[in-house]
């Protein structure tokens, strides 16, 4: 009876959140709302409210963000700020409500420090990189990189200057990954095609719990979508709190070996992320061995790391090919030199 009751309430208080979500909408789903400030600028308050729909944000309704407003009173006198930085500063802690842990490294990074500056450098805030209503899970940590670039845009020149291969790099290196040096690391195998898109669904029926092995994995790669699709692995921070640790721009990590050597921190932690038609990403453990056994070569041929992937097998393989290419034309010349010897022998005989 109580597990039925307290179900009810929860489809009650759903109901009730949905029904205040379209009233809200029905004012701020039309096009050319705006909120005007002192300094003259203006703020859009127009929300989508298909893209709202299918944020990761829709299922808490925009009461739960937007507590100070009273629906029954709405549009009336509310809080005056001087700007329109000063009021998305404000509703930052909003977002700490939810998110304390990320709020808490944020606050503590670059970013969070130069957040209150109302001229020159102004540190990002949590709007400035992820928008509230329409943030979703495929979202995170797929568009993080062009979010960074945004402000940093000469990074990648940047990176060229010091960092061999630079491009590949920013591609399967998540920012965080350097520059939160104290963050520990992981390896996210995702699932491409040939044009380098994402590929959504078609891969079976996936269970949490025991690690993906390489025959797994190898079963998925048949059983996904289209047929040249490949993984590609991207190191990774392993928590949004980490992920918003960052450090000092000297601070950054900048030795080599830090995944490319045998044994690297994020080799050991390994993760197969799908995104299902609905746009969530689920994320499945995998055994380590699948960077680097050679069953799994076919599988994660997308994705190879100088010194961090080697396959042990593929190493005695290729000094054996090496081995056998050098002694065949070495025998093939000894035999070559005995032979020509024995003849030389049997003429001065006759």
């Amino acid at each position: 009876m109580r597990v039925a009751a307290g179900f009810a309430i929860l489809l009650l208080a759903a109901a009730q959140a949905a029904a205040s979500d379209a009233e809200c909408l029905a004012c701020h789903g039309q096009q050319g709302l705006t909120k005007s400030f002192p300094k003259g600028e203006t703020l859009s308050l127009h929300v989508d409210g298909e893209a709202f729909a299918k944020s990761v944000h829709a299922p808490v309704g925009c009461s739960a963000c937007h507590a100070a407003i009273d629906p029954k009173t709405h549009p009336g006198k509310t809080r005056e700020f001087p700007s329109v930085r000063a009021y998305a500063i404000a509703a930052v802690e909003a977002c700490r409500g939810c998110h304390e842990p990320i709020y808490d490294a944020w606050l503590g990074s670059p970013h969070g420090k130069t957040r209150a500056r109302e001229s020159g450098l102004q540190g990002p805030i949590c709007a400035d990189c992820h928008q509230p209503h329409a943030v979703s899970r495929a979202s995170v940590g797929t568009k993080l990189k062009e979010t960074c670039l945004t402000c940093h845009a000469n990074a990648p020149d940047a990176h060229a200057k010091w960092l061999p291969n630079s491009r590949r790099h920013l591609a399967v290196v998540a920012c965080a990954a350097c520059h939160a040096p104290a963050a520990k690391r992981k390896v996210d195998l995702r699932f491409y095609d040939a044009a380098g898109q994402e590929v959504v669904g078609g891969y079976g029926e996936l269970q949490p719990g025991r690690p993906l092995d390489e025959k797994t994995l190898g079963e998925l790669m048949h059983g996904a979508r289209g047929s040249r699709v490949r993984l590609v692995g991207r190191v990774e921070v392993t928590s949004g709190d980490q992920a918003h640790a960052m450090a000092e721009r000297e601070q950054a990590l900048k030795d080599c070996t830090t995944c490319h050597r045998k044994g690297a921190e994020a080799f050991q932690n390994v993760t197969v992320s799908v995104v299902g038609p609905d746009g969530k990403r689920t994320h499945y453990e995998a055994q380590k061995e699948v960077l680097s056994s050679p069953t799994s070569v076919d599988s994660v041929r997308g994705f190879y790391a100088i010194g961090a992937t080697r396959v042990g097998v593929l190493d005695i393989l290729l000094l054996l090919v090496l081995a056998a290419g050098i002694a065949a034309p070495l025998g093939h010349y000894a035999l070559r030199r005995i032979m020509k010897r024995r003849h030389s022998n049997a003429q001065d005989l006759h």
